[in-house]
This record gives structure tokens, sequence and C-alpha cells, in this order.
């Protein structure tokens, strides 16, 4: 397939020429120094995307971009405004003028090539919704119906935290139009606009929308864009007026302090009055990544505290009507008001409607099992496919177990954008150097597994480890940074068809940490007779003294915090004391604690499970020098070494954000407890 043509417009040759060199690796690409020349260039030979920077003498950007929504041919092409305006009515013009996105100078080449990809697949699903729409036959309001639905739960499936929230939304509002005796045909079509309402979100990072903590201005300015980001895929369809204006609107204010353009009062359009209203009760009575569900008495007050204010005071009291009445959720939504010969006729659709949810929900049950960066089985449905297999099967299997080095690093310094990218290409690696029939499984945040059916030689097990490990650099060679990205792998095979996926993957991780801890960007085959290592590839593992002082004194990410057994602990703590005292420096002491979200359900699997995660996510986020142990079955305990109390907070909410990226058993919540240990002075 013929790779996408870009055109860079700015009128700096620096800017220009830095930006070649971060795509033209994956694109074709174009340089124009103005807008004229561009714009002649574009009539013969349109391109894919277009960079537009701002402030060009000869005509500026936002010039440019009227003269192509002012040409026929030029009009659909997506633009992103690339400048170093910082201002937000800039960025807010640029975006209500119809522009895909902004980047601001100067730019990071990762956060650049994602978006850009982003982009380009958000212009595919809007060329194919506007093919759907040209097509104009009587097949096409069944095929927009499923596609409607089908997007609808791709979209709630993101965020896994708001299952069914779209569908809710539709039917709070479905409930209004009924209560304002809208006709049968309105309310159909303000059911369709409230179900396609975040349909923006398909373009927001998982990361993001599931993060458990503060968002950083990014990526609060980044969830805001699926406002007009939605209004722009929804365009190209004309069956259901005003559409766009669900998705467009349904965060405007009442009072005008809500985005993205700041309406007020009656400017607002109504219909995105309706659904601002049903999605924000939906969003206080639905179980949030940084809330838990409030009860409806609570989500009623808050609704009359928002009339006026946040919301449309007549409507506001229409919805509270209906909350006081009492709303039921159904199956399928009923437009039916009357008996008439109209509705007979329409009886078949609306049963299509229903037959589609039903699918729909089935299709969408299947993809909850799979990754959704990567493609590869979440654990659970891994571990239950492994040990099917292993049942089923007298034949032995060889397991992968496969990490990121120094990939926390890129998290923190680049973005957790950024670090997608490099899990992406990881995956695609692996997927590359897999059988038919092997099982992948992303096991965390940058930790993957593979599970090769079969007896394997060892000649073949060092082939496909090599083969991994070179495939990776070469996968990352054209990444400009620092951080030293490799992958380290621990192998074991199955000696038994009676041991289980979870056992298989302990001996890979006992591999796994002896390479980490002996220079990374290698593998170890764990030798399962004798618990040691495969002699062979230690051959000649000896370094000089040169080597140990590198080794010692390494400044790059690498192990963390030491983690001891608690016996250890206290001795360090004892020593810790003393240091304290004779340097004059303080230390954080921080609890973690895991906790039950419902008594009585916690079983020890999990808490074992979590708890590694737990200390996986202290050792990998702490600096070298600070201490960690498990205190009890559900407790970590950490010293932070020279450090105020600020700093212990801020850290220890990262890595509560890293374990809950990495572990999903939401019955288990993380807490912590901080206190300062004081120099004693004498």
């Amino acid at each position: 397939m013929d790779k996408k043509l870009i055109y860079i417009i700015d009128d700096s040759k620096t800017i220009l020429k830095y930006a070649e060199s971060v795509l033209i690796g994956s694109y074709r690409v174009s340089l124009f120094e103005n807008g004229p020349q561009a714009l002649e260039q574009m009539r013969l030979t349109p391109p894919d995307l277009v960079l537009l920077d701002i402030n060009m003498p000869q005509m500026d950007g936002y010039t440019v971009f009227r003269r192509m929504r002012d040409s026929s041919e030029l009009k659909k092409i997506p633009v992103i405004f690339l400048t170093a305006d910082t201002k937000q009515e800039s960025e807010v013009m640029g975006l209500e003028m119809g522009a895909m996105d902004y980047i601001t100078k100067p730019f990071a080449p990762l956060v650049m090539q994602c978006r850009i990809a982003r982009i380009l697949e958000l212009d595919e699903l809007h060329k194919h919704l506007e093919q759907m729409v040209e097509a104009n036959t009587d097949e096409l309001q069944k095929i927009f119906i499923q596609s409607i639905t089908t997007i609808t739960y791709a979209v709630d499936a993101k965020d896994r935290y708001t299952k069914g929230h779209s569908v809710r939304v539709a039917q709070y509002s479905l409930a209004l139009a009924k209560k304002l005796s809208w006709s049968k045909q309105d309310c159909m079509n303000l059911y369709y606009t409230a179900l396609m309402h975040d349909i923006g979100k398909i373009g927001i990072p998982d990361t993001i929308l599931n993060k458990p903590v503060k968002l950083t201005d990014e990526e609060y300015r980044l969830i805001r864009s699926h406002t007009t980001m939605g209004a722009n895929i929804l365009r190209p369809i004309t069956m259901v007026p005003q559409i766009c204006d669900g998705a467009k609107y349904h965060h405007e204010r009442y009072d005008g302090k809500g985005y993205p353009f700041g309406l007020k009062g009656d400017d607002i359009p109504y219909v995105a009055r309706i659904i601002g209203i049903a999605d924000a009760y939906d969003a206080i009575t639905s179980n949030r990544i940084y809330e838990k569900a409030q009860v409806q008495d609570y989500a009623v007050n808050e609704l009359k505290k928002g009339r006026g204010t946040q919301f449309d005071p007549y409507l506001t009291d229409v919805m509270l009507e209906i909350l006081q009445d009492g709303f039921e959720f159904t199956d399928s939504p009923q437009f039916e008001f009357e008996e008439d010969e109209e509705q007979k006729k329409e009886n078949e659709t609306d049963a299509f409607i229903v037959e589609v949810c039903k699918q729909t929900e089935n299709d969408i049950s299947r993809v909850k099992d799979v990754d959704s960066l990567t493609g590869f089985l979440i654990r659970r449905s891994f571990e239950n496919q492994v040990n099917a297999y292993l049942d089923n099967h007298l034949n032995r299997g060889v397991m992968f177990l496969m990490d990121v080095d120094n990939f926390l690093y890129v998290n923190k310094n680049y973005g957790h954008i950024a670090g997608d990218h490099i899990i992406c290409r990881l995956a695609d690696t692996i997927r590359a150097h897999i059988e038919a029939d092997s099982l992948t499984c992303r096991i965390s945040g940058d930790e993957f597994a593979v599970f090769f059916p079969n007896e394997r030689t060892e000649q073949w097990i060092e082939s496909t480890a090599n083969s991994i490990l070179t495939g990776f650099q070469k996968a990352i060679s054209d990444i400009d940074t620092d951080h030293m990205l490799s992958v380290s792998i621990g192998i074991s095979g199955s000696k038994n068809p009676l041991e289980r996926c979870k056992y298989l993957l302990q001996q890979c991780d006992k591999a796994l940490y002896y390479v980490k801890n002996n220079g990374k960007n290698s593998y170890r085959i764990l030798q399962r007779d004798s618990g040691a290592f495969n002699e062979s590839q230690n051959k000649g593992f000896q370094i000089d003294i040169a080597q140990l002082k590198s080794r010692l004194t390494e400044e790059a990410p690498a192990l963390g915090a030491y983690s001891v057994d608690y016996s250890n602990f206290e001795k360090i703590y004892r020593l810790i004391a003393r240091s304290l005292s004779r340097n004059k420096k303080d230390a954080q002491i921080i609890l973690f604690s895991i906790t039950e979200n419902i008594h009585g359900t916690l079983e020890i699997s999990d808490l074992d499970e979590a708890m590694s995660i737990l200390e996986r996510c202290i050792v990998g986020s702490l600096r070298k020098g600070d201490v960690t142990s498990r205190y009890s079955s559900s407790q970590q305990v950490v010293i932070m070494i020279d450090s105020n109390q600020e700093n212990g907070h801020m850290i220890a909410e990262r890595i509560i954000a890293n374990y809950f990226r990495m572990y999903d058993n939401y019955n288990l919540d993380l807490v912590y407890n901080i206190e300062e240990i004081l120099a004693k002075t004498k």
C-alpha cells in the first residue's frame, strides 16, 4: 500500500527539515515555504494531510485553511495547525474553523507521529461514513443503525469504567424528548444523536481515558478535544439532523462557562442541552475511574445545584420529574407512542435495532478479552487458553516472558502517548516472530508473554529469542531518544501437562529477573530439572573491574529501589536512621495497603498477584538507594532517603497510577500513608 502524502507548510526552513526528518520514514512528505505555492500544488496532487503553520508573512495559516475550505477539491483534507503560538484563543479559533488538531512548536517527534497516525485513522473512518451516505439505498438505514451501534459500543469499550455510558445517555435523552411530547421521528433522531455524543473519544488514547490520577494540562486539553473531533467525524451524516451538535456542544454550560466555545443559554443547541443533562447525570451515578458511583439522592441534588448555571432550568425540572416518576432502563429504545399504521410499518425496523444491539453486545464481549492497544489477549483470557491447552494435550510447550528495559523512563520524560508507541512496536515485533498457533498476551504495561505449543529444541528457542531481540532494536532504530530501550526475556518450558499457566509465568519471571540484573537486552532459559539457568548462555560471562565500576555507578534507570525481606529491612532501617543523624538529612516512610472494595470476596491468588505487581511498580518507580519490603500479605513498606513529604506524596501517587494501569482487578483498592523520619539532632 502506498504511503500517505503529507504537506508541511512553514516559512522556517529549519522547521520544515526537522519535521521532514521525523516523518519521512513513514510517509511521503512535500515541503512548502508559503501558502500560495502549497495551494497551487494541492490542486495538482492533493495530500492526505496538511501540517500548517499559522504565522507566515505572505499568507497566514488561517487564510490558507479558508482557501482550502472554499475549494470543493481541498475542503475535506484534514489539517493540523503547527505553530509556536500557545494562546488558547488561537487554538479555539483553529478548531472552530474545522482543524483536526493543534501542535505547538517545539514539538516532540513521538507525539507528532502519534497524532498524525490518529488523525489519518479518523479520516479513513470519516471517508467510510461518507461513502455510506453517498450510497443512498434502501439498505442504508439498516447499515447506518448497525454502524452507529457498533461504533457506540467500541467507544464505550475504550473506557472500561463507563461501559454502556452512551446507551444510558441516549435513553435518558429519549425519556426527556418523550416528556416534551416530541414526534416519533424527532425522538429517534435525538436518540441516535445521543448515542454518538462521545464518538470523538475514539481518537483519545486509552491510557488517558483510564488514567486514575489527575490529568496533565496537555492530557486534559486532548480529552476536551473529543467534542470538536466527534463533530468532524459525524459531519458527513445527513440522515440525522443536528447529529453533529450533540457531539460538539454537549459540554457547553448554560452560564457560558463550558467548552469548547463557551456558548451561553439559548445559543446552545436544544439537543445538546438535553444530552448535556443526561451525560452529567450518568457521570454522577456511574462508576468512574476517579470516584465511586454516587447514589441517586446525591445526583438529584447535583442537578438542582446546576439548575440555571450548568443546565437549562426548564430541562432540569423535566429531568427531575422523570427521575421522581421512577426511570427504568430497557433492553431496546421504545419509540412507540400510539398504535397507528405508520408505527406498524416500522415495527420491522425496531426489531432489527434490537437484534443489532444484541449482536453487538456479543461482539463486544469477545473484544473485552483483547488488549485494545496491541490486540493481544489480556492476562485472564491468556491463562484460560494456555490452561485449556495444557489440560487437553500431552504435548509440552514453551513460555516467553518479555519486558521492555527502561520503559518507565520513556513514560516519565516523553509521556504515555510515546510509551504506547513503543509498546505497539514491540507488539508488532512479537507478532512477526511467532507462529499461527502461538498465544500472545500483554501481561501488564510493558510486559508480554507468548506461549508456543509443542516441545521445542534449545536451538529453536535461542533462535526465536535472538530474532525478537534484534527485531525490536530494528523496529525502534528511527527513534531519536537517549533512553537505551531494549528487551529482556525469561524462558521456561513445560515439563508436566498438569502444570498451569501461572506457574510457567513464575518460572519465566525468575529467568527474567536474572537477565534484568545481568546487563539486560538478553534472554535466559530456566532449566526446570535443576532450577538453574542454561549454562551455555553463561559461558565467559565475566566482567573486568572497569565493567564492574561502570555497572555499580550506572546513571541510567535500572533496578530502582532495593527490595529485601523484612528482617533485612529492619536492619537497613536502623542503618538509615544512624546515617540520617550523622548527615542531618530526613527521609519518608510510606506504607502501601491493598484493601477490598467488596468485603468477603478476596481470593488469596488475586492478592498475591496484586502484591507482586505493586512491588514491581515500587521497584521501578523509586530511586536507587531507596528501600522496600513486604510488611504483610497485603502491605508493602518503603523508605525514601533524603526526601520531603511533598516528593513522597508525588512518588506514591505515581506508583498507584502505574499499579492501576497494570492490574485490572477492581475489587481491590490501593491506599497509602506517609510519615517523616526526622534526623535526630544532638
